[in-house]
């Protein structure tokens, strides 16, 4: 029917039209901007997972930046060290030639002065980017000082969306060379640590390697701990287990482990002062808490307790037999003091460091024996240093690893946005030319939709 109020065909073509100008709309903005998802009205879920997961690479791109310029400041350090040990070698030398008779020791001395001239520059031109590691100040006027100096390493988002960092520590304490602090630094207590002789899934208890232990029937675990300020005795079986065992017949080692520390939470006498863990290679550890600060150490001994009578005291690596048989005891240590200075400025039992060193004035038997205890203090400077070396060689190769990773998985990232996100480029093109085409015609559909209503009217002329 042809109407001269409603044109049914030009509505049909308007509509037509418009929904071609949308697809093509979308399509050159697929096309110019490379993206099928560009904005969470594209596709929420994957805009949202890649918006995401960007975040997460800029959280990547920061750490492989500490990572590059932690590995800048141990390569500096390192290479420090290698210049040091191959004076402190040459010094070693000089000394030994000074021990021949007839040799001149003040001219000697001349040149182990330069020695330890070019020791002490070489450490405190080691910086890099304003850290120095081998020439220190651990004065406690100086804030800037950290015995142990963190690399970020990388970043993890728990289920709930907490993050947290990883981080490889240097012990720069334990390679410093000069310090100039003169005084003595406390030194806490440490803690008490009891560990059993087995992997837990190697005792018979959890059958030999099952990694379960059945604790349905008359099945045991009783372990007596004692503290310095008391003592109290956990007990696993049936009842104790109930709430932390999905299976009594087959509870795990974690599961072990839970109802543990669940018993020790539960009493007076343990309760934040002990605690249960496994050790890498899956040994029961108990191990004190709270012996980081001043004070005494923490004393810890542990055996196994009394079961209820007809029940089975089962193997959890600290034996089956009876009490007095298999005790185990640890303490920590002491807290105290140590001195604050470095390999080469802290004073040996020769009065001298090896930075101060000076045997111009040795002479007789008494010099020969001195200078030869100057000697064997050099060479243990010199294993110190290389064990030093050491440290930072394994700092080295846990920061170039972690760099590769870190590099491997943004990557990884990004290969994961593109397939979420990126349009293939050659079949938006392709569409692209078809919505062109398309358009042009809707455009004359219309046209001639509209042209409809003026050929009704020329039958009335």
């Amino acid at each position: 029917m042809t109407s001269l109020l409603t044109n049914n065909a030009a509505m049909t073509a308007l509509t037509t039209l418009k929904s071609i100008n949308t697809q093509l709309d979308a399509t050159s903005n697929r096309v110019s901007t490379g993206q099928r998802v560009s904005s969470a009205s594209d596709n929420a879920a994957y805009w949202s997972i890649a918006t995401t997961v960007r975040t997460d690479n800029a959280s990547l791109s920061a750490v492989k930046d500490s990572l590059g310029l932690g590995s800048s400041a141990v390569d500096t350090t390192y290479n420090g060290l290698t210049s040091i040990i191959t004076d402190l070698q040459n010094m070693r030398a000089k000394l030994q030639t000074a021990l021949q008779p007839g040799v001149d020791r003040a001219k000697v001395q001349t040149e182990i002065s330069a020695i330890q001239s070019k020791m002490k520059a070489t450490a405190d031109s080691s910086v890099s980017s304003g850290q120095n590691w081998l020439s220190v100040d651990s004065s406690t006027s100086n804030t800037a000082y950290q015995a142990t100096q963190s690399v970020i390493a990388g970043f993890s988002r728990s289920t709930a969306g907490a993050i947290s960092y990883s981080k490889i520590n240097v012990d720069v304490a334990g390679i410093k060379l000069y310090d100039i602090n003169s005084t003595s630094v406390n030194t806490p207590a440490t803690a008490a640590q009891v560990t059993g002789t087995t992997s837990l899934t190697g005792t018979t208890g959890f059958g030999s390697g099952t990694g379960t232990a059945n604790f349905s029937g008359t099945n045991e675990v009783a372990i007596k701990l004692t503290l310095s300020g008391g003592n109290d005795t956990i007990v696993l079986n049936s009842s104790t287990l109930k709430s932390a065992a999905k299976d009594l017949t087959k509870v795990t080692t974690d599961e072990l482990l839970t109802a543990i520390n669940n018993q020790i939470a539960a009493s007076s006498t343990l309760t934040g002062k002990v605690s249960a863990s496994l050790d890498t290679t899956g040994r029961l550890t108990f191990g004190t808490i709270g012996a980081s600060g001043t004070g005494s150490a923490a004393t810890l001994k542990v055996e196994n307790g009394t079961v209820s009578t007809g029940n089975t005291l089962i193997d959890v690596g600290f034996g089956t037999g009876t009490a007095t048989t298999d005790a185990r005891s640890a303490a920590g240590t002491n807290a105290g003091t140590s001195n604050a200075k470095g390999i080469l400025d802290t004073v040996g039992s020769t009065t001298y460091s090896i930075n101060t060193i000076d045997i111009s004035t040795l002479t007789g038997t008494a010099g020969d024996t001195t200078l030869a205890n100057l000697i064997t203090q050099v060479d243990k400077a010199i294993a110190s240093v290389t064990n030093a070396g050491t440290k930072l060689g394994a700092n080295k190769t846990q920061i170039d690893g972690q760099k590769t990773f870190v590099d491997t998985l943004m990557k990884a990232n990004d290969r994961t946005i593109g397939i979420l996100v990126d349009a293939d480029v050659e079949e938006e093109s392709t569409k692209l030319k078809a919505l062109q085409t398309q358009q042009q015609l809707a455009v004359q559909a219309l046209s001639i939709a509209n042209g409809a209503s003026a050929n009704v009217l020329s039958l009335f002329r």
